[in-house]
């Protein structure tokens, strides 16, 4: 396949116990209702709805869930100088959060693990709101000091909702490191999430190999694709498991979000 980028979905990141949105057994599958949850109009509105989502994510096991299988494959990828990176719609953490990371990583829809101020923007770890949350905080709001003291706005965790965009400056980043790779490798994604997927019709645009590996079908089988029905972690692990250890180098851990 030469130079990859890797573009990973809700599918890679079910072997961590993560339900995905849209598959047969998805979060939004079964209770379509539960979007709701996940517009940024609401959540700003409703102090009984954010009352609830911070006491949720003192006990939700998604911060506490752990890299797979098909995450560690993308590290072994990454030492023998295959994968040049990765975009991802997960907000899970789950690449940053892997041993050996060392690609570069553009979150497109952000992550869990860190905080955002509706009001000032400000990014702080997720840690130190659930910190006070512990402590009695019901609906903890932003300390970002200010020339006029603390900011005092809404927190809420730094990922995209329904209602706001995926940042710009991200999506150009991603087409910038697509077009220098041969080929972009799907990995656990139905493409059913503009603008993320719409990366795929720009990678074959600019005459890239796109190989997506996903079970069940997704929106561009048969739109010049190679579609592999697999799961993605026995695919990384296959394709993974025939490289001798001596083409594998020590990773040097990497962050590249902007």
């Amino acid at each position: 396949m030469g130079s990859l980028v890797a573009f990973t979905g809700a599918g890679l990141s079910t072997a961590a116990g993560i339900p995905d949105y849209r598959g047969p057994n998805g979060v939004w599958t079964k209770d379509p209702s539960a979007s709701k949850l996940s517009r940024v109009s609401q959540y700003r509105n409703d102090s009984e709805l954010r009352r609830r989502l911070w006491k949720d994510r003192l006990t939700n096991p998604l911060y506490r869930a752990k890299p797979t299988t098909g995450h560690r494959c993308l590290e072994v990828l990454t030492q023998t100088g295959a994968l040049k990176g990765v975009i991802t719609q997960n907000v899970d953490g789950l690449h940053r959060l892997s041993d050996g990371f060392g690609y570069p990583l553009i979150e497109l829809h952000g992550c869990i693990h860190e905080t955002r101020c509706l009001d000032c923007g400000a990014i702080e770890p997720m840690d130190q709101a659930l910190a006070r949350v512990a402590h009695g905080e019901l609906d903890p709001t932003c300390l970002h000091h200010l020339d006029t003291g603390h900011c005092g706005g809404i927190l809420t965790s730094n990922t995209v909702t329904f209602g706001e965009p995926v940042p710009l400056h991200k999506l150009e980043h991603a087409q910038l490191i697509i077009k220098e790779a041969h080929t972009l490798l799907v990995l656990g994604s139905t493409l059913s999430v503009n603008p993320a997927a719409r990366l795929v019709a720009f990678a074959l645009e600019h005459g890239r190999q796109v190989v997506v590996v996903n079970q069940g079908p997704t929106r561009y089988d048969n739109r010049g694709v190679l579609k592999i029905d697999a799961d993605c972690q026995e695919f990384l692990h296959t394709l993974t498991s025939s490289i001798p250890q001596t083409v594998v180098q020590a990773p040097t851990r990497s962050l590249s979000n902007p």
